[in-house]
């Protein structure tokens, strides 16, 4: 039976692309909503309606494209895996800027769902903070803590061979929809660049304001976060010396002679 051809990097870029896309248009189309349509942006109901949009459509993200690219949807989640070995740090910018590009599709989708005047005044789900209640080296680090609780759920089910098979896609939603839940009336955590990229894009090109001032903090947070995640996960579980036994076992086991080989040597 002739082995399974990997996916080539245009089709895995392409499944960044779609997978960015869905996430910003659901998660951040949810925020737009309430605040589009409902005329209500605050609140618990608001928070946990936001939170459970983003998880689920992580949650579809990976179990649609998971196979194709891994359904990394996120540059800061890239950069993690890749300083951990398991992106080719060739393929890293090919993920960047389909992911950048699949944020500002799904930023267009909400305009053209909503409507250009009402998407746009309801700020296109934009991620921002209060510059007078949180510092932004403040905000840097909540946004850090956010992508923390993403890429440990990331390495530690998706990663690791030891994880039960089929939960990945579900504990990664639920961190993502999690890390909203507490930390999202702070700087909406956003925990992932190309999402706050997305709406910032296409509010600028539209004459809005895109808080570039800010981007800066959706940037180094995520990034910082999800590379301490990845490093700190492979320094307690090892699951690289686990892969490492696991390839070397049956190379061992090759070598060693069996009882019926054994039989034969004696006779001779």
């Amino acid at each position: 039976m002739a082995a399974q051809r990997e996916p080539s990097i245009i089709q895995r870029s392409l499944a960044e692309v779609l997978g960015t896309f869905l996430l910003v248009f659901i998660g951040a189309g949810t925020g737009t909503s309430l605040a589009a349509v409902f005329e209500k942006q605050g609140g618990t109901s608001g928070l946990l309606l936001v939170a459970l949009a983003h998880g689920l459509a992580l949650l579809i993200a990976i179990y649609s494209i998971g196979k194709i690219s891994g359904a990394h949807v996120n540059p800061a989640v890239s950069i993690a895996l890749a300083s951990i070995g398991k992106l080719a740090w060739g393929d890293l910018i090919y993920y960047i800027i389909s992911q950048l590009i699949g944020a500002t599709l799904g930023a267009l989708g909400i305009l053209v769902v909503f409507g250009r005047d009402p998407a746009l005044n309801a700020g296109l789900g934009a991620t921002i903070f209060n510059t007078v209640m949180t510092h932004p080296i403040q905000a840097a680090a909540i946004e850090a803590f956010g992508a923390f609780i993403l890429v440990l759920a990331i390495v530690g089910t998706a990663v690791d061979k030891r994880s039960p098979v089929g939960w990945a896609g579900l504990a990664i939603g639920f961190a993502l929809a999690a890390a909203i839940m507490v930390l999202g009336p702070t700087t909406g955590a956003s925990v992932n660049p190309a999402r706050t990229f997305g709406p910032d894009i296409v509010l600028t090109f539209f004459g809005k304001n895109g808080h570039w001032d800010q981007f800066w903090v959706y940037v180094v947070g995520p990034i910082v976060g999800g590379v301490v995640a990845a490093w700190m996960y492979r320094f307690i579980a090892r699951p690289d010396e686990v892969e490492r036994a696991e390839r070397q076992a049956p190379a061992k086991t090759d070598r060693q002679p069996t009882t019926a080989s054994k039989a034969v040597a004696k006779k001779r």
